[in-house]
Order: structure tokens, then C-alpha cells, then sequence
């Protein structure tokens, strides 16, 4: 927590940030504190107040910033808003004036925007926010002329149209304007082709970091002539880090312009093994022939085997023939395991291409899934147990036998949520996305029962650090906007058809006994889309359908989902050392409802998620 003590203005705020990121409740105390010591810079305060209401949750947040004096209004309520929903009714009845806001209400407004948390007309009632927020770019303050620009930038929902200025008057602004100016045109290929002369200015701008700004947004745009201006640049440019985004422009889009590989291949040659460079180059061009060159280009340097393997001499090497799928799933670290068809089904939708194969000696059978996204490709193995702990676990114990270079092993399917009407931020609902919390999995079904009745005697199970990380880096990327997990179940959607479709929420029903009683408010919720918690996962080989149990559980070990395998699988992964993590989509609330309405779209919510995860994992796992 020193940083929290720094001389540097800036560096309380960053560290702020990062709390904001991965505080726990352990540091609230120290949040506190600075938001008392910084009371008098707002960018500091505001960054404070952000980080407290990332930690403890909304009613604790009201408290503590109503024993500090600070009324929810204003710049205050506005950095509560970045990290949590529960302030969206405030900020649903506010408008930001901008010709009386004072500068610490536009510079938070436009976090807002570019965040995708800012209401519609929040600046004006007459006024979609797209039509107002290109007016602040040229305010006096430069920071709030940068955060706006960076929204428009950061919000693709907003459009080049938002930016609102003169695009021959962008040399006059100041560079963190000019870059985002620049990346904003040149990542929409309509606005960039249009443009051209703009990127061409953007392209002699003597500011490394606008230049820097628009050869990011170049990263994935290609048109006809585009190459003209890059292969002229890229000679030329000094700056490495620019010319390191130029050759991944280069190798992602090699394949549409033939000019583009000489110079990437050279470079790539030119560059150490196992460098930075040839590591940009490899992932920019996944997916391209240019990339199966750079294996050749590597073994030939190295004489190591072009499939990976390590080196063997020449007389027993082979490149006969491409690689069997079992060569292939020799190579694979990660696991997806189902229990259900309508699971598995889910899980191969979000496959972007799979095929088969069977192991001598195993019953299982396996899929090879492969993903591929932004030019990188990953490939996981996938397999089916049927239902119950038993099953699951044979299955485990079996796959990491065939394939013992197995490093993580996702849980993927439905389960039975434990809502919490009481508390919205532990009510776990139809169609949300329960994930493995920091207790990790208990076998509820391991009990000693005597007169005195059932006592369970199984404790929590943690689950994989390094996947609790992963998931953790996707929870900040949702508190930004970004939640991929969307994005990928509608894909995968219109490959299941309308059967997977999301139901209607009239027939989330939840019971209190007989009585029908309703959910409770919940600013974080985005309609008709899953909200994803984390928490204890109880398992057992008994299909739950007594609420009475189902809260017993939410309130002895903090359970927000109830299945049949996750504790099968886990007891084999523990005796194999090997990481292991759960997904769940929730479609019934372990009670006599119970019904098969949500299971489909459960599962398929789920996989998406399970998608996400593997999307998120470093290269190196791979």
C-alpha cells in the first residue's frame, strides 16, 4: 500500500486503479484513508471512491461515503458509477451540463461514455450522446479533450461520426487527441478508406504516440491502396514500437497483399529465437500461410521438428503427411468436460472447426475444438462423461491417462442455482453464469448422519489459482464493457437454432414454499443477458430438488450452484496435480419447479463463457 503514500500525484491515482482491479476487502481501510488524504484533488478522490465501490458492495459504499461527507452527487456520484450498477438510478436522473460542468464532472462523464455505463442524453435530453460527446475534444482542459476522444476510441458503438471535428484541423490538438483521432479512423475500414489523406498526415505526425495511436487501428483494416501508405511508412519509421505495429499489420493481413511478406519474413528471420518480435509476428499471423513459413523459418534455424517436437537427426525424421489427430491432441493443455449431449452440443457450437478421434486402451471419446480469434488459434480437447460423480471422474482419470500433458480441466455445463432474494448482489438467477470462487467445489453428499440428523462432513475444494486469475481478468474486462462471452453465444446461437434460445422472463419464476415472490432490483443487470458470479459449486450423485437444502448450502458455504460432477472430476485432477475449474449455466433453482425450460440455454451460456475463459489464457499455456 505504499504507493498509496507516493509524492506523485499520479501514482496514487494508477494505484488506485489497480485496486479498483484486484482490491479485496482487506484493503478497504487503506482506500479509505486516501480518499480522506486526497480529498482536495478530485482526480485522486474520484479514483478513490471508484476503487471502494469495485470492494465492498453498494449499501456498504453508501455508508462509508456518508460518514465521510461525501453526498452522492456530482463528480462523486460518477466515479461510483464506473464500477458498480447500483448507482444507475442516480445517474439515470443527471445531466452533465457541458458549458457549466465543472472539468472533474466531464473528465468522468467521458469514462462513462467510453465505459458503455453512461445513460442515453446524458449530456442532453434532446441529445443521443454520440451527437455531444465529439464537442468536448477540443476543450480547453487537455485531459478532458483526451478522455473524450479515447470514449468515442473505446466505445465502437459510437462511431468515427461521434468524433465531430474537423478532420484537417486534428495537426492543431494536442497528441493524446490526435492518437486517438487517429485510431478511432483508421480500425473502421469505411472511415479509414475515406480518410486516406488523414492517415497519410497521421503517418508524418512527429508525435510517436500519435503515430503509435494510428498504426494500432490499423492492426485489422484493410482496403485497396492502404498498403501504398504503410509499405512507404514502415522504411522510414523509427520508432520501434511503431514499426512493431506495422509489421503486425503486415502479417495479419499478408494474405491479401502479397507485398506485405518479404518484409515480415525478414524481420523475422533478422530476430532472435523465442524473441518479443517473433512472437508479435507469430500471433499477428495465425491462421496464414505466412505463418506456416515462420515454422520453417524456425526449424531450419534451430533444427527443431516443424510440429514442435524437440529435435531428432535427420535419418528418423519425417515430414510425410500433416499431423494425425492424436499428434494433435498430444499437444493440447486443456480440457473441457460435459456431462449431458445437450451440454456437449453447446460446447462443439462454439468450435470454430472440431474432429474426432479415439484412443486404443480408452473408452472416451474426444473432440478436438478449435477457437480462433484476432489470428490466434487455440485447440482444447472435449469429452462427455454422462451424469453423476462417478462417471465424471472415470472420464477425467481416464483423459489425463491418454493425454497426462493435460494442464487444465474446465467443468462446462447446467446446474441449479441458490438465489438470494434478500441480496441482489448474491441473487443468482435463471439464465446467469455461476464460475468456481476462491472455496472451489464441495461434495454436499458426503455426510455423517446420526439421530441428531445429516452433517456434511466434505470441506471446500479450492480450484486452479491460475483459471480463478483468468476468470478474475474477465470480470475486470466486463466492469470495462467488454464481455466476449456475449458476442460468442449469439455465434454459436445461430448454429443450435431457436431451441437454445433464451426463454422468456416470465417464466424465471422463483418460490418461497408455495408463494410466488418476485426477484429483487439489480442495477448490475443487463436485460436479457447472463450476469456471472462466483462461488462455491456443490456436487453430488443426488438431484437436488429441495430448497430447503439449497439454502442450507447458500448460507453454510456460500454455494451459488448445485450439480452432479464437478467434485468427480476434481478428486481425479487432484490426484493427478493438475489445475481444474468450473463453468455453469443456471436452469432451475433446486426446488420442486424444477423444470427442463432454461436447461438448453444454461448450457449454451455456459460454453460461451468456457470459450471466453480459454480465449483469455496466455499463449504460453499453449
Amino acid at each position: 500500500m505504499g504507493l498509496l503514500y507516493d509524492q506523485e500525484p499520479r501514482v496514487r491515482r494508477w494505484a488506485l486503479n489497480a485496486l479498483a482491479l484486484i482490491g479485496t476487502k482487506e484493503q478497504v481501510a487503506a482506500v479509505l484513508e486516501a480518499i480522506k488524504r486526497n480529498e482536495s484533488d478530485p482526480d485522486i478522490l474520484a479514483a478513490g471512491i471508484a476503487a471502494l465501490c469495485a470492494i465492498v458492495d453498494a449499501e456498504e459504499a453508501r455508508r462509508q461515503l456518508k460518514s465521510a461527507n461525501l453526498p452522492i452527487e456530482g463528480a462523486i456520484l460518477l466515479a461510483a458509477a464506473q464500477q458498480s450498477t447500483s448507482f444507475n438510478e442516480e445517474l439515470r436522473g443527471t445531466r452533465i451540463n457541458i458549458d457549466t460542468a465543472d472539468i472533474p464532472q466531464l473528465r468522468l462523464a467521458s469514462i462513462l461514455i467510453g465505459l458503455g455505463k453512461a445513460p442515453e442524453n446524458f449530456f442532453d435530453a434532446k441529445f443521443e450522446n454520440r451527437q455531444v460527446i465529439g464537442s468536448l475534444n477540443g476543450h480547453d482542459d487537455r485531459i478532458v479533450a483526451q478522455y473524450s476522444v479515447w470514449a468515442i476510441c473505446e466505445n465502437k458503438t459510437l462511431g468515427p461520426k461521434a468524433l465531430g471535428v474537423k478532420l484537417k484541423e486534428i495537426e492543431g490538438r494536442p497528441e493524446k487527441v490526435r492518437k486517438y483521432v487517429y485510431q478511432t479512423i483508421a480500425s473502421n475500414a469505411a472511415a479509414a478508406r475515406k480518410n486516406l489523406d488523414l492517415l497519410v498526415q497521421g503517418s508524418e505526425d512527429k508525435s510517436d504516440e500519435a503515430r503509435n495511436g494510428l498504426a494500432i487501428g490499423l492492426r485489422d483494416t484493410f482496403f485497396d491502396s492502404i498498403e501504398e501508405l504503410v509499405l512507404e511508412w514502415w522504411p522510414d519509421e523509427q520508432t520501434e514500437s511503431v514499426r512493431q505495429r506495422l509489421l503486425e499489420h503486415m502479417a495479419a493481413q499478408s494474405a491479401k497483399c502479397s507485398l506485405y511478406k518479404e518484409p515480415v519474413l525478414q524481420i523475422y528471420r533478422d530476430a532472435p529465437t523465442n524473441s518479443l518480435t517473433r512472437s508479435r509476428l507469430e500471433s499477428a499471423a495465425r491462421g496464414t500461410e505466412l505463418r506456416t513459413t515462420m515454422r520453417v523459418i524456425a526449424y531450419d534455424a534451430e533444427g527443431a521438428d516443424l510440429f514442435g517436437y524437440d529435435h531428432v537427426p535427420q535419418r528418423v525424421r519425417s515430414f510425410d503427411g500433416p499431423e494425425t489427430p492424436l499428434q494433435r491432441a498430444k499437444k493440447i493443455k486443456v480440457l473441457l468436460v460435459t456431462a449431458l449431449p445437450k451440454e456437449a452440443a453447446a460446447v462443439m457450437a462454439t468450435f470454430d472447426s472440431s474432429e474426432t478421434l479415439g484412443v486404443p486402451g480408452d473408452p472416451n471419446f474426444y473432440e478436438i475444438g478449435v477457437y480462433e480469434h484476432n489470428h490466434v488459434r487455440r485447440e482444447v480437447l472435449t469429452a462427455s462423461s454422462g451424469m453423476g460423480t462417478l462417471n465424471a471422474s472415470a472420464l477425467t482419470t481416464n483423459a489425463l491417462r491418454s493425454f497426462p500433458q493435460l494442464e487444465h480441466i474446465v467443468m462446462v455445463g447446467i446446474a441449479g442455482g441458490c438465489p438470494n432474494h434478500e441480496r441482489a448482489d448474491e441473487h443468482v438467477r435463471l439464465g446467469d453464469i455461476v464460475t468456481s470462487g476462491g472455496n472451489g467445489i464441495i461434495a454436499h453428499d458426503f455426510v455423517k448422519e446420526t439421530v441428531d440428523g445429516r452433517e456434511i462432513r466434505s470441506a471446500p475444494q479450492r480450484a486452479s489459482a491460475t483459471l480463478m486469475g483468468m476468470a478474475a481478468r474477465l470480470q475486470a474486462e466486463a466492469l470495462m464493457g467488454r464481455r466476449p462471452w456475449d458476442a460468442i453465444a449469439a455465434s454459436a446461437l445461430d448454429r443450435l437454432g431457436a431451441d437454445y434460445a433464451r426463454p422468456a422472463n416470465e417464466t424465471d419464476v422463483l418460490h418461497n414454499g408455495a408463494e410466488i415472490i418476485g426477484h429483487p432490483p439489480d442495477g448490475q443487470r443487463r436485460d436479457g443477458l447472463p450476469r456471472v458470479f462466483s462461488g462455491v459449486i456443490a456436487a453430488a450423485d443426488t438431484l437436488l430438488k429441495n430448497a430447503a437444502t439449497r439454502d442450507q448450502l447458500r448460507e453454510r458455504f456460500n454455494v451459488r450452484a448445485v450439480e452432479m460432477e464437478a467434485s468427480g472430476v476434481q478428486d481425479a485432477a487432484w490426484h493427478a496435480n493438475k489445475d481444474i475449474f468450473v463453468v455453469r449455466g443456471i436452469c432451475d433453482y433446486c426446488d420442486k419447479a424444477k423444470s427442463d425450460v432454461w436447461q438448453n440455454y444454461a448450457a449454451l451460456v455456459a460454453a460461451a463463457y468456457a470459450r471466453a475463459l480459454v480465449q483469455a489464457m496466455p499463449g504460453g499455456w499453449f
